[in-house]
């Protein structure tokens, strides 16, 4: 019973994120993991997904970006937002958000201290 009790805060996240149909930013991600126990923060997240080869740590563009193997495992997705400037011209940012697939996996690897 101990080993249920000490599983059952991690149960009510999964159960959560699973109903979840929406991607998160990845500092939500890092405050979900923090509420749930391990302690971290957006930076740090950031740099423990670039370390781990889930985000791209190549500067330029693509940094931050989702590495083709995290894309391919269905754990991130690209937001695009269309800028208009006041100077006439457009850009796209891109930001990288996290599926509710990518969610549990990583609070499973993080929460459970696996690498």
């Amino acid at each position: 019973t101990k080993a249920l009790e000490a599983a059952k805060p991690k149960c009510i996240f999964a159960d959560a994120v699973a109903t979840a149909k929406t991607s998160i930013l990845i500092g939500d991600l890092a405050k979900l993991i923090k509420q749930n126990g391990y302690d971290i923060g957006q930076k740090r997240l950031f740099v423990w997904l670039r370390e781990n080869g889930y985000l791209i740590s190549r500067k330029g563009n693509s940094w931050n970006m989702p590495t083709q193997k995290a894309m391919d495992l269905g754990l991130f997705e690209i937001k695009e937002t269309t800028i208009n400037h006041s100077d006439g011209h457009i850009s796209i940012n891109k930001t990288p958000k996290i599926t509710g697939k990518g969610q549990l996996y990583f609070a499973d690897k993080l929460l459970n201290n696996i690498a």
